[in-house]
């Protein structure tokens, strides 16, 4: 099919201009229908130290994909009557003994990360350990009441499942669905074994800051993991098979089905939306819903590992399934969505959409919202417009920013600066409902717009001895830094699990939460003071030690 074949050709121009910004020096691709693999795209390398070049049998981490995997194994017992997915957990596993304030906590809730828990912060590979730190901390919402985001809830989906069958969640990932869909390639652990035929994960080699593109990578830190978040290493040929299961609604190869028409329904039902964004609603280990972008509707999930990332998307008018495997980061959304837009004009007879333009890190929309002097504490900086972006003046420097095109924060730029590129720069807005940029903010400084110099309000005395760099062994988090700004302390962390800023709110007991919103639990306190300076913080019970470095 010659449309076909031009389809991936394209899909391959787009992903060759994209990699110089996606952190990563491989990718592979594929796209297919109910019945096969309709082509693959490779580019780059496996492994960047033997120029080994990715191909379509190359192993890649998929990270939380691998939710859906556990999530259709809770059905498929929940469908044999075994498993009551609206009974508590601490019911169906004793010894859990997760805290319910706001009433009991079910295995539905935490399939579609309703439970109230904490995302969680990664510290070992197996999921005990997560379980146990999640029942020393109440939950920061009822059950069932909005949507937040945790890994550690499917970590004990895993320990429900294991509990409730007698089996080892890999054993189960393995005997229900990879040998059921020929999955031969794909394996349901991480461990040092299956290291010696992967691909190898990359990241920056700076651990401690928001990536941009003139920072080096360097091989990942490797991490072992058996549990039901994701712990998965696959093939884009493999996960095609699993995306063919899921557009056949759960029949696999010669009708097997690893789910009944009715099991299905209940796992790709929406049950809660998803506040930031609500296009989507999770269902069981899956969004669902309609993109905005192209109106068509979707099931999909994307993963990220420690030097990995993966998206998987099932279009669901069209029957069509594409998954992108990374070894790094980077906008796997717009050339996966590409991929699929191409392959559909191909099969319909379709004309091919054109390759979209690759995004120019330096070009800023509505730059002219920005621009304006900014007067800080102890200097003063300028936003000017240059050529559709913006430059930072900053006594004799000017550096132009950059637009983070792997995580798109709002009103955030990167300042590709030695000595300024450990924070984004941030712009805030009026709260009032024009939203004009009144102030920045880079770590510990912040500027308003204007002449005027902030007020500075003088941190409490008891937290004086708290800012500072912390790190830990924690590859997920290494860095996480602790500034004094407006009188309050903030949390900044540029990591695979946290990335972002957050205000410490006093919990009233000696400690603090990461975050303003009420239902956060992540919680925060330093200990092992010495000559004025905390030496260690612990971050949701993960111990965190002072460094050496600003």
């Amino acid at each position: 099919m010659t449309g076909l074949s031009e389809a991936f050709e394209r899909t391959g121009s787009v992903l060759e201009h994209r990699m110089p910004l996606m952190h990563a020096p491989g990718a592979a691709l594929a796209v297919t229908d109910d019945d096969e693999t309709l082509g693959v795209v490779v580019r780059g390398f496996a492994d960047a130290a033997s120029s080994a070049a990715v191909r379509p049998e190359t192993r890649f981490e998929i990270g939380s994909i691998s939710k859906s995997f556990a999530a259709i194994v809770a059905v498929q017992e929940a469908e044999t009557g075994r498993l009551d997915l609206q009974a508590p957990v601490n019911e169906l596993v004793p010894w859990l003994r997760l805290r319910q304030p706001f009433g009991p906590i079910t295995l539905h809730h935490l399939l579609t990360h309703s439970a109230g828990l904490a995302i969680g912060t990664e510290h070992t590979g197996e999921a005990v350990s997560a379980s146990r730190r999640r029942a020393e901390v109440d939950p920061g919402f009822a059950p069932g009441e909005r949507f937040s985001y945790s890994n550690d809830g499917y970590k004990i989906v895993g320990l429900v499942l294991e509990h409730t069958t007698g089996t080892p969640i890999a054993d189960l990932l393995r005997q229900r669905i990879l040998e059921p869909l020929g999955m031969a390639r794909t394996s349901p652990t991480i461990t040092p074994e299956e290291r010696l035929d992967l691909a190898t994960g990359y990241a920056s080699v700076f651990d401690d800051r928001p990536t941009h593109r003139e920072h080096p990578l360097v091989p990942a830190a490797w991490t072992d993991s058996t549990t039901a978040d994701g712990s998965i290493i696959s093939t884009v040929l493999d996960m095609g098979a699993y995306a063919r299961m899921l557009i056949r609604r759960g029949a696999g190869p010669d009708g097997t089905r690893i789910l009944s028409e009715e099991a299905f329904h209940r796992l790709t039902t929406p049950y809660v939306l998803d506040q930031d964004d609500p296009s989507w609603h999770y269902a069981y280990g899956f969004w669902v819903g309609t993109d905005p972008a192209d109106g068509r509707r979707y099931i999909w999930h994307s993963g990220g590992m420690v030097g990995f990332t993966a998206l998987l998307m099932v279009d669901v008018d069209a029957d069509l399934g594409g998954v992108m495997l990374v070894n790094g980061d980077g906008d796997r959304r717009a050339v996966l969505g590409f991929a699929l837009a191409a392959v559909r004009a191909a099969v319909s007879g379709a004309p091919l959409p054109d390759p979209a333009d690759t995004p120019d890190p330096l070009r800023i929309e509505k730059a002219e919202e920005y621009v304006g002097r900014y007067t800080g504490l102890h200097r003063t900086i300028e936003i000017a417009e240059s050529h559709g972006g913006l430059t930072l003046r900053d006594g004799d420097r000017e550096i132009p920013l950059e637009v983070d095109t792997t995580q798109v924060p709002t009103d955030a730029f990167l300042v590709p600066h030695p000595g300024l590129d450990r924070f984004y720069l941030r712009f805030c807005r009026d709260a009032d409902a024009d939203g004009a940029v009144v102030a920045a903010t880079h770590g510990a400084n912040r500027f308003e717009r204007g002449e005027v110099a902030p007020i500075d309000p003088p941190l409490p005395q008891e937290w004086t001895a708290f800012p500072g760099h912390y790190r830990s062994t924690n590859p997920w988090n290494p860095s996480l830094r602790v500034v004094a700004r407006e009188g309050k302390l903030w949390l900044i962390a540029a990591g695979v699990g946290i990335n972002g800023e957050l205000e410490l709110r006093p919990d009233g007991d000696d400690g603090f939460v990461a975050g303003l919103e009420p239902w956060r639990t992540e919680r925060v306190w330093f200990d092992v003071v010495i000559e004025g300076r905390a030496a260690r913080m612990h971050f949701d019970g993960a111990p965190y030690h002072r460094s050496f470095m600003p």
